[in-house]
């Protein structure tokens, strides 16, 4: 029974996860950290019900086996003619082996982002399936009255979660319809575009804070994607956004995007707020550059009301090739009245691709905060470096930016 109550509590709170609630993105601070939990979540369940579907089984084995005798449970309970708990044991059964394929599936990187949300729609059914199984066996005693309190909660969250997902609701509050505007692509080769910025008009506001992200909604038949947003004009309900060609869904949309085409954002996510320390260091790998010219617009406004305690920025911009520095002019006009930021573009062409070295030379300083937005694997090894050069990893500041 406790190995099934554990069970049911992680997927009860993966499945509150999965809401995106804004109380529970505040808690765990960030979207991208509940997206993390919601996964190890998961993981957790899945162990859990395998050990308390084994610990069930084994006593069924050993009873076939001869080596134990059968207890005598005496008559099964029975509500107008049918034997309800042999009914919960069957859906628990049943349901256990689907939980199994479904977090394989869920698992499974090779497996498309569209497929993935989609099959990942039957978690709210075995959440109530779940439910179903444990609330039809439950023992009726003074000594189970606490733990009958926690199932009856996790109950409750857990159908109120799973009925949003299933209906389609997770997120409604925060959505707003809209209209694509400009649209400019940037194209390395002639024959293909490798990223494209565009606008999108808003009927309504949504509520937005610098280095955020946002899911968009082209009604295309694929699932919702994120993506950084790149600036944010609230008076006009102007959102603006900054794609790079980096799979299947993202090469069509920068090849296909038009004008005039309906989109729904629902937004915005995530805490990737820059910390107020004097002396910073932002580092913007490829599209990885969209949230710190996000950050440039909102400084921007804020220098206009003389709000800004900043001393010195240095934000290095790394790309594959000068070529693929598309947003070099943007940058380079917002920071025209920042004097305080200095921008570092980082060409890997050149054969010197950025290290915590560089870093620290340009800085000239260990004493900085540092921002990271880019590919996992080079985050990873800019924070050893920096680390072990002296920076302490509580000031290497990051997101993660993956959402399976």
């Amino acid at each position: 029974m406790y190995s099934g109550l554990l069970g049911l509590g992680y997927m009860g709170l993966a499945v509150l996860l999965a809401a995106r609630f804004r109380w529970v993105e505040e808690k765990v601070k960030g979207l991208d950290k509940s997206y993390k939990l919601h996964k190890n979540l998961g993981i957790g369940a899945m162990v859990s019900l395998f050990s308390h579907w084994l610990i069930i089984k084994s006593g069924q084995w050993l009873v076939g086996s001869g080596i134990l005798q059968r207890p005598s449970r005496g008559p099964q309970p029975e509500i107008e003619g049918m034997n309800w708990h042999a009914i919960a044991e069957h859906v628990g059964d049943i349901s256990f082996k689907v939980f199994l394929i479904f977090s394989i599936i869920s698992l499974v990187q090779a497996i498309s982002y569209k497929k993935f949300k989609f099959t990942h729609k039957i978690g709210g059914l075995l959440m109530f399936a779940g439910i179903f199984h444990t609330v039809l066996l439950l023992d009726w005693n003074i000594g189970t009255i606490p733990m009958n309190i926690a199932i009856a909660i996790i109950s409750i969250v857990g159908i109120w979660c799973s009925w949003l997902s299933l209906s389609g609701s997770i997120g409604k509050k925060n959505k707003a319809d809209g209209k694509v505007g400009n649209v400019k692509a940037y194209a390395v080769q002639s024959d293909q575009n490798m990223a494209v910025r565009f606008s999108i008009n808003l009927e309504s506001d949504i509520s937005y804070k610098e280095g955020q992200f946002a899911y968009l909604n082209f009604h295309d038949g694929e699932s919702p994607h994120p993506f950084s947003v790149l600036n944010f004009d609230a008076e006009n309900r102007l959102i603006e956004f900054g794609v790079k060609d980096l799979g299947d869904y993202t090469h069509k949309l920068v090849n296909n995007l038009k004008a005039g085409q309906k989109v729904t954002v629902e937004g915005g996510y995530g805490s990737f707020q820059i910390p107020e320390f004097e002396k910073q260091v932002w580092v913007g790998a490829g599209i990885g550059i969209v949230p710190f010219i996000s950050r440039l617009y909102w400084l921007k406004r804020k220098t206009e009301k003389q709000q800004v305690k900043l001393k010195e920025v240095h934000l290095f911009y790394c790309v594959n090739s000068e070529k693929e520095a598309f947003f070099r002019n943007e940058i380079l006009s917002l920071i025209q009245r920042l004097d305080f930021i200095e921008l570092h573009l980082v060409n890997a062409e050149s054969g010197e691709p950025l290290d915590s070295v560089q870093i620290i030379e340009k800085v000239k300083s260990k004493n900085f905060d540092i921002c990271f937005c880019g590919p996992q694997q080079f985050g990873e090894i800019l924070k050893t470096g920096l680390n072990a050069a002296g920076v302490s990893e509580n000031r290497f500041h990051t997101e993660l930016f993956k959402m399976r």
